[in-house]
């Protein structure tokens, strides 16, 4: 566990320009982070109550935590606060400071985590490393229900506002500051699998007492006569899953189907132990033909809520069969 006392101090940064007018909001940094990472949330700030702010010059913001999965691993976090040219001053230098609330803290006391140097014209995305902030928050996310941040201006009398920070809005904005966490965890869709079961055995519970009526039947499945891949499409809709998958609504997963037959030719990609089983079966036909199973797999991106104030990007592989054999 990382105590607050390994907190990284105070340090100057140069400020990274993200522009809404670039073409490519995405860095060659943030590529990297994509691509090492399966797994990429975004956590969505709240403006603390105004009761509650001691000094009006500075910005309160809040993050929820909770129902991060416990099994992600924390790689590297940032957060992005976007900033608007001030209106009051121009060409002058700022320091735009984050402060973290301390947990052991009784009144609420902050400590400063990072500083970055800009200017009031200055019109972009501001950066600030969040990765030991964010993971002590999810080390201790039982303790409070939202973790605060304060954000003020240094050696002016300017508000983070006045100085043209962006604060979160009452509906949601493209501009509001955010944290971006990049985390690696498992790559199946285990939780999703448990989740439609209980969502079944509640199902079953609840219509155990109706009368007995028995579904039509399904349409038989008559594979072809040689192995080959065939048409599967996964609907989000018909899983019940379609309020908090966000996309794709739908995607082509294919599946395997048909028989593998002697002789196996050099389309049906047959292993040598596909193919010696082959001709084992034509000399003892009770051993079983090869089945027919991708030989090639790809990977899905899932973007879905985790709750109104998380969304999660996660990247599964081994999810679409894109060749048979």
């Amino acid at each position: 566990e990382i105590s607050e006392a390994q907190e990284p101090e105070e340090v100057l940064h140069q400020r990274h320009k993200r522009s809404l007018e670039d073409d490519i909001l995405i860095s060659t940094e943030d590529r990297q982070e994509i691509a090492s990472c399966n797994s990429i949330l975004t956590f969505s700030s709240r403006l603390k109550e105004p009761r509650q702010m001691s000094d009006e010059l500075d910005l309160h913001i809040t993050f929820n935590t909770n129902d991060v999965p416990w099994d992600l691993s924390l790689a590297h976090a940032m957060l992005r606060i976007y900033k608007q040219p001030s209106i009051k001053e121009m060409g002058n230098n700022l320091t735009v400071s984050i402060y973290r609330r301390l947990l052991s803290s009784q009144d609420g006391s902050y400590r400063i985590l990072r500083s970055l140097n800009t200017t009031t014209s200055y019109k972009g995305w501001l950066e600030f490393n969040l990765t030991q902030t964010l993971h002590s928050w999810l080390l201790n996310k039982s303790l409070l229900p939202r973790h605060a941040l304060r954000i003020s201006i240094g050696d002016s009398q300017l508000s983070a506002v006045g100085a043209g920070l962006v604060p979160p809005q009452r509906t949601r904005s493209n501009l509001e500051p955010y944290i971006v966490g990049y985390f690696n965890g498992p790559e199946l869709l285990v939780k999703i699998q448990k989740l439609r079961f209980k969502r079944d055995l509640h199902k079953r519970r609840a219509t155990s007492t109706l009368p007995n009526r028995l579904p039509p039947p399904p349409e038989l499945y008559k594979p072809p006569q040689s192995c080959e891949r065939l048409n599967f499409t996964v609907d989000f809709k018909e899983l019940q899953m379609h309020n908090w998958v966000i996309a794709p609504k739908k995607f082509e997963a294919y599946f395997c189907g048909g028989g593998c037959n002697f002789p196996l030719g050099t389309n049906m990609n047959a292993t040598n132990h596909a193919i010696v089983q082959t001709l084992m079966h034509l000399k003892q036909p009770h051993l079983p033909k090869p089945c027919c199973v991708p030989t090639v797999l790809g990977a899905i991106t899932i973007l879905r809520y985790l709750n109104e104030d998380i969304i999660d990007l996660t990247k599964y592989q081994n999810a679409v069969a894109k060749e048979c054999g």
